[in-house]
C-alpha cells in the first residue's frame, strides 16, 4: 500500500474496490504475517515491514 492510500484510509477517503491491489505484509527478519497497521513484528519485535503486492 502507498502512502497515498494509507493517508486516504487514514481520513476516511476510500477509492473504488476495483482501484485497490491485495497487498501481503509480513515481517523481513522472521517472516510473521502482519496486518497493514503493524508498525513492528510481535514475534521478533522487528520493525522491517515488508508490503507484498499480490
Amino acid at each position: 500500500m502507498s502512502v497515498f492510500d494509507e493517508l486516504l484510509d487514514k481520513i476516511g477517503i476510500g477509492r473504488e474496490s476495483t482501484e485497490r491491489t491485495a497487498v501481503h505484509y509480513e515481517c523481513r527478519r522472521c517472516g510473521t504475517t502482519l496486518s497493514r497497521r503493524d508498525r513492528a513484528c510481535p514475534s521478533c519485535g522487528s520493525e522491517e515491514v515488508a508490503a507484498i503486492p499480490l
